[in-house]
């Protein structure tokens, strides 16, 4: 079985259809595939976790529910998003507009 297929198979079904598996990636010096998981929340796309498969398919490396559950706070704690409104509505809200 495809790794990217294994991965995203297994997240569907133990984990939830919010997460899907992300591009893998082979790293020659540890003899394993790398890939990450991908959750899909109201700010955009973050990676809350890595499997590790060995080359023969087998995994090496799950990511727990509560380990992925963590990052997904810790990452919105810290993610920028967009707010709408007028300078009153920003000062009464005490946000600081950032130009980018």
């Amino acid at each position: 079985m495809e790794i990217y297929e294994k991965v995203r198979k297994y997240l569907y079904e133990n984990i939830g259809h919010m997460t899907t598996a992300g591009t893998p990636r082979y790293d020659l010096k540890k003899n394993v595939w790398k890939v990450p998981v991908l959750c899909k929340t109201e700010r955009g796309i973050i990676i809350v976790g890595e499997f590790h498969i060995d080359k023969n398919g087998n995994f090496r490396n799950i990511p727990t529910k509560e380990e992925m559950l963590k990052t997904i706070k810790l990452e919105m704690e810290n993610l920028p998003f967009l707010y709408y409104g007028t300078k009153k509505e920003l000062d009464k809200q005490k946000i600081k507009p950032v130009a980018v």
